[in-house]
């Protein structure tokens, strides 16, 4: 990557103006050129876990889950992804006129395992988990509703050693990134929408 063509543009998730502000901003950039891919990765993971503090399933005593952690959760996790898409799925355009029908352009969002109802075996993690639930429902509806326009893709990237998880994990953020690149490039207008993780294995609703 040639970071000497990388620019910065600040926009804060969980704020619809500094969305849209942020929109306005790229689109009104001396030339700028419609966008081809986009990679929503931003989430956050609040303190409150449990139902009511006690070790349960296997879990530890962890901090009691609270209205706040569930409506900040899910106005980062579900509701920005949606506005983001709002917001910039107007900017994007088919990677190229030469190309073929199926290279269209790429909406890329990562959620998570953990939003699986059938994956669910843990409990716990009320705010979090329904949060990605959420958003992986909101992300179906996006593909249904861009059909034909933009590709959408939703992206579990594993369970990867990261601040979030403490530097626990089972893969490093690399290994991670190359698989969901792949997974990425992978996609276009013949495969369908996807529910995949970093090896591009589909993962169960």
């Amino acid at each position: 990557v040639d970071i000497s063509k990388v620019e910065g543009l600040k926009m804060d998730v969980g704020d619809e103006t500094s969305i849209a502000a942020a929109a306005t901003a790229l689109k009104s950039r001396d030339g700028f050129q419609p966008l081809t891919h986009i990679i929503h990765s931003a989430g956050i993971y609040m303190p409150g876990m449990s139902f009511d503090g006690t070790p349960r399933g296997g879990r530890k005593e962890q901090p009691v889950v609270t209205e706040n952690d569930m409506m900040e959760s899910f106005k980062v996790n579900a509701v920005g992804p949606l506005l983001v898409a709002q917001n910039f799925v107007p900017l994007m355009s088919r990677l190229s006129k030469d190309r073929s029908e199926k290279d269209l352009p790429i909406l890329s969002i990562l959620t998570s395992k953990v939003g699986s109802v059938h994956d669910n075996s843990s409990g716990g993690s009320y705010a979090y988990r329904s949060s990605k639930s959420a958003l992986n429902n909101i992300v179906k509806s996006l593909s249904v509703d861009l059909a034909g326009e933009v590709s959408v893709v939703l992206l579990h990237p594993g369970y990867v050693r990261t601040d979030m998880t403490k530097g626990n994990g089972l893969i490093d953020v690399d290994e991670s990134v190359e698989g969901m690149l792949r997974a990425i490039e992978a996609t276009d207008a013949t495969v369908g929408f996807r529910f995949v993780d970093f090896k591009a294995c589909l993962i169960p609703w």
